[in-house]
């Protein structure tokens, strides 16, 4: 039926057209969570084992593809021809594809112990700077021991400085990921594990949990912020540091944290009453990038529709219990919210890679 061809072929193109759109829609010069844009020492290890292994995947692809295509056309059954000669084997050719694929395996093998064994290393830099990162449902905490300082979320570590996250989960298992800097690490309870690298230019770096850990697992995020070592020694003497709550609104906010439960979950550094250890450490949180622990960005908006219900920001979350919504009213929201953005370090933060 001659009519269909110009339908198919028609149906074909759009079906075409179709799947590019589908493919450019995922193009975009924002990589938050690339793999191929390394930038530091652990994440360029992996991408030096990724990309030879890349390229060597293509080559034998088109080696075998060729040979295929090829064999199609050139022994394609031609009209009026008879039957065939009947091939039932051949064992050099057999012994050939055998081999060949288990030596190319061994080869990927090698280079990949040989990676992690590098990157493995890298935790036992006497200089590095030690912090401890510890998995929440659904969030991070991260402790800087030998500055005595305790934060949440946001990651800040000084450019060009080796460093070591142990690793600790305090309910389920979680993962260590920040694609750009480190390769994936688990977070086990009660075990310990240790991931070391380095990050060789300024910026905010997205990292995740990488193993499902309940609902809201796709909302388990953080930042690595990677500054100059002259912002992160104004960082760090500014964390040691409890903050000064100007009066006004700010100082409202302190009776609502205190008297609307808040102190059950939280810190907050010169709060002697905010001594909470079931929630993030609050102290500068204006300083924060993110919104529940990754979820939205830092905004007064943002953090107003938190407050006012959080579980349909974030849901399961534990703050949900004790805070449902409509548990607080609009102005207890805004005298909360000027509490929070009063404490501030003031460092700059670098632009997002």
């Amino acid at each position: 039926m001659p009519f269909r061809q110009p339908l198919l072929r028609g149906m074909s193109l759009a079906v075409l057209l179709f799947c590019g759109v589908l493919v450019l829609s995922a193009c975009s010069t924002s990589m938050p969570m690339s793999t191929v844009d390394s930038q530091g020492n652990h994440a360029q290890n992996i991408q030096n084992l990724l990309f030879p292994l890349l390229w060597a995947g293509l080559g034998v692809f088109i080696v075998v593809e060729g040979i295929l295509i090829y064999s199609v056309i050139r022994y394609r059954r031609k009209q009026n021809a008879g039957i065939p000669a009947q091939v039932h084997g051949n064992m050099r050719v057999e012994v050939l594809w055998t081999v060949a694929p288990a030596l190319i395996v061994l080869v990927i093998a090698i280079l990949t112990f040989q990676t992690q064994r590098i990157n493995a290393d890298l935790v036992y830099i006497e200089d590095a700077l030690q912090i401890k990162a510890t998995g929440y449902q659904w969030w991070f905490e991260f402790e800087y021991p030998d500055q005595g300082i305790e934060t949440a979320t946001d990651m800040y570590i000084p450019v060009g400085r080796d460093i070591v996250v142990e690793l600790h989960a305090e309910d389920v298992m979680h993962n260590f990921w920040v694609p750009k800097l480190a390769g994936k690490t688990y977070m086990i309870p009660n075990n310990v594990n240790r991931t070391g690298f380095r990050a060789d230019e300024p910026g905010i770096y997205r990292g995740q949990c990488a193993e499902f850990c309940g609902e809201s697992h796709a909302q388990m995020g953080f930042r690595i912020i990677a500054v100059s070592q002259e912002a992160f020694d104004q960082w760090l003497a500014v964390k040691q540091t409890p903050p000064t709550i100007p009066a006004g609104d700010p100082q409202a906010g302190i009776e609502v944290f205190n008297g609307r439960g808040c102190i059950g979950c939280h810190v907050v550094d010169g709060n002697d009453r905010a001594v909470g250890q079931h929630g993030p450490n609050l102290t500068y949180y204006k300083d924060r990038t993110t919104v529940a622990s990754g979820t939205l960005p830092n905004t007064e908006e943002n953090l107003a529709a938190w407050l006012r219900n959080s579980e349909a920001i974030k849901p399961g979350n534990l703050m949900s219990n004790a805070i449902g919504e409509g548990a607080l009213s609009e102005e207890e929201i805004a005298n909360l919210i000027a509490y929070l953005y009063s404490m501030e370090t003031s460092v700059e933060l670098p632009e997002v890679r």
